[in-house]
């Protein structure tokens, strides 16, 4: 079998075109700068900047650079500007200049302007658009639970429910366990023997991610290995170059051999592919690990056993990546709610990657019936994306609601509301405060008490 080629995104003509542009954008702006002159001294070589002109040419080319570029730019290129008008005029044209640089500087605020509203728009999109994934596959979970509960309970009564269950139960002894030192290895370790128990799989491995940062790529060199039940000695790059392996990272769905009809088959005329399927996962359109299966009994390898590990290996990896996430933010050992924390740990990182900021709202209340009073009142208000917790030390309850991709003045409208709603005046007495993901070590702070420096 030929050796599979490295897997190349394709860009298309224009995506080139503006990244090569960008990456040049100075040499550009002074190639451009220097036909307009050139041009200017063949047209009149007493006013090779063409100022005397009732058309403001000048203006018109600052406006193309700085509003397809920005502010730098349009600088450099009112730099350059002066510094032929000093060369070639008798006198320094200061009226023209003037108003060259104050035409620079606002279609600089227009380029700034649209340029964050376009990222805000980005980032808001792709937000919401990972929380309606994990939705879906939390939904699609839920059917082939009660699916296989409905038709295979006899033979097989570990659901997929069960399951998951068993996942999160597992993690959490994983994480609190201090003997454990890798963590990581641990989860998925624990993973592939929930995979051999549940859906009979002989021997298979797994590929994961090393560290899970956002920007690392799934590549023979961040990767780490894990098997069951595989005698032989493996090596990361020859699986990477299996042909299952290579198809299922370059589609980003599962891959299995399958007959003609395109079901799940173990019967296969390649004799050098030594394995059956390989399903991996994917989070916010990347490839984060791979589960790839070896021996399986004929009974056991169909699509919906198929099916039903795929969508068992995302939420694994949902959960692990929750867990690293939960563990990297500092100062919230207060907060129980596991999908909470993951929640402001990822707002966090958008608010550090995008300035795209996000706000919490806390109410603290020193009464436990007036804090379940007030929780169900605003459980009942939350939109789609807004999360809610109950953090409590020894002297106060603390509400804690996450309003994604907002800010202070969003949860000021937000608490009038509560107060609005809230018909009893006892129940309106509370402090609180809110905090944008900047001052998230304030909000550690607030929950302890802790006025210290």
């Amino acid at each position: 079998m030929p050796t599979p080629k490295k897997r190349v995104q394709a860009k298309s003509i224009l995506t080139f075109i503006r990244e090569y542009i960008q990456k040049y954008a100075y040499v550009e702006t002074l190639i451009i700068v220097t036909l307009y002159v050139a041009m200017g001294f063949l047209i009149n070589p007493d006013d090779v900047c063409l100022l005397g002109y009732k058309v403001p040419y000048l203006v018109i080319l600052l406006a193309v650079i700085t509003l397809f570029h920005g502010f730098e730019n349009g600088i450099f290129a009112v730099s350059v500007i002066s510094l032929v008008i000093w060369a070639f005029y008798p006198s320094f044209q200061y009226v023209d200049f003037l108003i060259a640089l104050l035409m620079t500087l606002i279609f600089s605020q227009f380029h700034y302007y649209w340029t964050s509203r376009i990222r805000e728009a980005e980032v808001d999109s792709n937000y919401k658009s990972d929380k309606l994934s994990e939705l879906s596959r939390a939904f699609y979970t839920l059917k082939i639970s009660h699916d296989q509960l409905e038709k295979n309970y006899v033979i097989k009564p570990m659901s997929i429910r069960n399951s998951i269950n068993h996942i999160i139960a597992a993690n959490e002894k994983i994480l609190l366990d201090e003997h454990v030192k890798d963590k990581e290895r641990a989860y998925n370790k624990n993973f592939l023997e929930l995979i051999e128990k549940s859906f009979s799989m002989q021997s298979g491995l797994l590929l994961y991610l090393k560290k899970n940062k956002p920007n690392q790529i799934f590549n023979e060199e961040n990767v780490d290995l894990i098997s069951i039940n595989i005698q032989e000695s493996l090596s990361i790059e020859k699986i990477f170059k299996n042909y299952l392996v290579d198809k299922a990272i370059a589609r980003k769905s599962p891959v299995y051999v399958s007959d003609e009809y395109g079901e799940p088959t173990l019967f296969t005329e390649e004799a050098d592919n030594k394995y059956v399927a390989a399903i991996p996962a994917v989070i916010n359109g990347k490839v984060v690990s791979v589960l790839v299966i070896e021996r399986m009994p004929f009974m056991f390898f169909n699509r919906e056993n198929l099916t039903s590990i795929t969508i068992l290996h995302e939420y694994f990896s949902i959960e692990n990546k929750k867990s690293t996430m939960s563990i990297s933010l500092e100062g919230f050992d207060l907060v129980e709610d596991k999908d909470f924390k993951f929640e402001i740990a990822r707002l966090k990182d958008l608010n550090k990657n995008f300035h795209v900021n996000s706000v919490v709202l806390v109410l603290r209340i020193d009464n436990e019936l007036q804090t379940a009073r007030v929780y169900q009142k605003i459980e009942r208000m939350l939109r789609s994306l807004d999360m809610i917790t109950l953090v409590h030390n020894e002297d106060y309850y603390y509400i804690t609601l996450l309003l994604p991709l907002h800010d202070k003045a969003a949860a000021a409208g937000f608490l009038k509301r509560v107060q609005n709603n809230l018909t009893q005046e006892k129940d309106q007495d509370f402090e609180h405060m809110s905090f944008d993901m900047n001052d998230l070590p304030l909000l550690s702070k607030y929950y302890r008490e802790d006025y210290g420096k």
